[in-house]
């Protein structure tokens, strides 16, 4: 029994050849448009004789890429996937043990295996490599992944022990030189582990303290002025530190820089989208990787942290996008919608999004329409009017572009086209694919929070398969839909979506959908408590017309729908004093970094007093005695003219990176 032929699921076969050629061959068994004689030999050997003339072999002990059809293909032609479609539906009428492989390891390649098909010189090459230092995400299952962030790969195990079956994005024949990376990795995951992160870097080169000290003069610079005292050659010094990161191996501070440069430029020019949270969450994460790169205590591979040169934008040529919803992100004076698509070839996920500003505050506008902000362009440049909605609906078929090191699409005036989906995301390629929540949770867990972690848009962005669907309700006091998922094993996820007045629709589409047969949930998924939580971003539900998709963000209520009764009896009750308090100091320092230290009057220092105390008394010491020590050095400034303006910033970073971490574990 061919237990590798056995082992290949629909999705492993269009890893080794594409999508069409199997659905195709399977079309044509199910719907018998074609016949055909398989015949197995004591040795293993699979032949098969079709009734449109072409005849398969694939030889005892080759595997399947190795098969030999009669037809004029060069390339593994879809008489050989029909091949392996028609044996293993002559096993399953037989009855015989299934093949299907359990979870594996394939640490247990051994080396006397990978020397088979690389050699000695080639092995030895990929040794260096990986004691050189490599960082990989690692997740044993039934198909093994190997994600590395250095060098940039995603390595699937699609057969036991075997790894002529293995499926790498780097498009480079199987099994690829990332093979060895990874048998090597797993070996180094404990025994017992289901996912976990993998590194043999060492210590990190030191980077120049004056490097540092450039970085540290920026920040300084920035909560000395704020924004509204920023100058041209401040921004021209941001620009120029920027480059040097990069050169330097820093890709990801050099990303922020860039980012922090674009709110200055906003300001500079009264952008209404100048978004003073946003700059506060980027200077906090900057704040966190500058220590993270001097302390270097080992605890986190410094290649997480800093990024590398080569991560840079990248080239794509004919590719296909499959739309998995969209995300609405409301902040203070801007809101961002973001659509997520796949690329079916390598299993990445990008990004396209835009910001838009709200309205004058003093207006008292209404809150913005999600639904409107849908129907706007999401492909800027490409001059095609695909709205967000299309994409994040449909799929896109591409003919080049380009996509960035943080995973952002551009599509530029390449050809472009949109056509509708069934919404198959059974097919999706791993590791954005997630059948098994215990594994995404341990595998989540094990990851630092999001301000020490590769920059990609798409880093927290998995599509769930839903078993079950339990305990569906709207809570009032919290204003969110809830819900419980279940995985086949009866592994639980925690549904969460807020309330908005925006997206009002939305959560009554969201309740609707949930009470019908949902398929698949796609969304950014987090561990909370040791809790999975996943916000959704796209629900797709069977329905007897065949697949749909609600898209919780951006959709309207359905029609007589009965959600839309629980949501508008529901009222919003006060917040928590604990959130209450964040969002009082969030607004505390972002009204600094538009101000500025020296031009922070009696008035700011009153509100800093104010939350010191509110902070106290929610018992957050930690905070409390930072702001404590922030109000006597503003106090300072109005008493002495030896104010120490170094020290007080000093201090207000200590708050502000603190605030960054307080914002990843609540989105932990």
């Amino acid at each position: 029994m061919r237990t590798d032929l056995l082992a290949l699921t629909p999705d492993d076969l269009a890893a080794l050849t594409n999508r069409g050629a199997v659905k195709r061959a399977q079309r044509e068994l199910d719907e018998t448009e074609v016949t055909g004689t398989i015949a197995e030999d004591a040795a293993g050997a699979v032949t098969a004789t079709w009734s449109d003339g072409p005849a398969c072999t694939i030889a005892a002990g080759s595997a399947l890429r190795d098969g030999r059809c009669t037809c004029a293909s060069a390339t593994l032609c879809r008489h050989l996937v029909r091949t392996v479609l028609a044996y293993q539906k002559s096993h399953a009428a037989a009855e015989t043990p299934s093949a299907a492989p359990g979870p594996w390891d394939p640490g247990t390649i051994g080396d006397d295996a990978l020397a088979k098909h690389f050699r000695a010189a080639a092995l030895s090459r990929h040794r260096a490599t990986f004691d050189g230092g490599v960082v990989a995400e690692l997740t044993r299952g039934a198909k093994p992944v190997a994600r590395f962030h250095h060098p940039q790969a995603t390595v699937r195990f699609l057969v036991p022990g075997d790894v002529r079956y293995t499926h790498c994005d780097c498009a480079e024949e199987a099994p690829c030189p990332h093979v060895p990376l990874a048998v090597w990795a797993f070996r180094r995951l404990p025994a017992g582990e289901a996912a976990g992160l993998v590194s043999t870097a060492g210590r990190a080169e030191p980077v120049a303290p004056d490097l540092i000290a450039e970085l540290d003069g920026v920040v300084a610079g920035l909560l000395e002025t704020g924004f509204s005292g920023a100058t041209p050659p401040w921004a021209d010094r941001v620009a120029r530190l920027e480059v040097r990161c990069r050169k330097d191996g820093l890709a990801w501070p050099a990303d922020i820089l860039e980012d922090l440069a674009e709110q200055y430029r906003k300001y500079a020019t009264h952008d209404a989208a100048f978004a003073p949270d946003r700059a506060a969450e980027l200077l906090g994460e900057l704040l966190l990787r500058r220590d993270a790169i001097v302390r270097d205590t080992g605890a986190l591979p410094q290649l997480l942290v800093r990024g590398s040169a080569a991560q840079t934008v990248g080239t794509l040529g004919k590719t296909r996008l499959v739309g998995l919803g969209c995300r609405v992100t409301v902040g203070h004076r801007e809101t961002e919608i973001v659509a997520y698509l796949q690329d079916t070839d390598t299993g990445g996920v990008v990004v396209a999004g835009k910001e838009t500003a709200h309205p004058d505050p003093a207006t008292n506008p209404p809150p913005p329409d999600f639904a409107r902000l849908a129907h706007a362009q999401a492909l800027k440049g490409s001059g095609k009017n695909f709205t967000f909605r299309d994409v994040a609906r449909g799929q896109l078929l591409i003919e080049g572009g380009q996509r960035t090191a943080g995973g952002k699409l551009r599509v530029g005036r390449a050809g472009v086209s949109l056509q509708p989906q069934a919404y198959a995301w059974e097919t999706l390629p791993p590791p954005t694919f997630v059948e098994d929540y215990a594994i995404l949770r341990t595998r989540i867990a094990a990851l630092p929070p999001s301000s020490l972690r590769p920059r990609r848009a798409a880093e927290d962005f998995f599509v769930l398969a839903v078993h079950a669907v339990e305990a569906v309700r709207f809570d009032g006091p919290s204003q969110t839909t809830l819900a419980t998922l279940r995985d086949a094993a009866g592994n639980a996820a925690l549904l969460r979506h807020p309330y908005t007045d925006g997206g009002r629709g939305g959560t009554e589409a969201l309740l609707a959908a949930l009470a019908g047969s949902v398929k698949f949930v796609s969304g950014v998924v987090r561990v909370a408590h040791g809790e999975l939580t996943v916000e959704p971003c796209a629900v797709v539900v069977e329905r007897e017309r065949g697949r749909e998709v609600v898209l919780p963000w951006i959709d309207a209520a359905p029609v007589g729908g009965a959600a839309t009764a629980s949501v508008a009896a529901s009222e919003a009750q006060p917040r928590d004093t604990l959130t209450a308090t964040m969002e009082a100091l969030q607004l505390a320092v972002e009204e600094l970094l538009v101000v500025g230290l020296r031009r922070a009057d009696a008035g700011v220092e009153r509100r800093w007093l104010e939350v010191q105390r509110t902070t106290e008394s929610a018992g957050l010491t930690q905070f409390g005695g930072l702001l404590a020590k922030l109000v006597e050095k503003l106090a300072e400034k109005r008493r002495t003219a030896r104010w120490d303006v170094q020290q007080t910033a000093e201090v207000l970073t200590r708050i502000v990176a603190l605030l960054r971490l307080v914002r990843d574990a609540g989105a932990a």
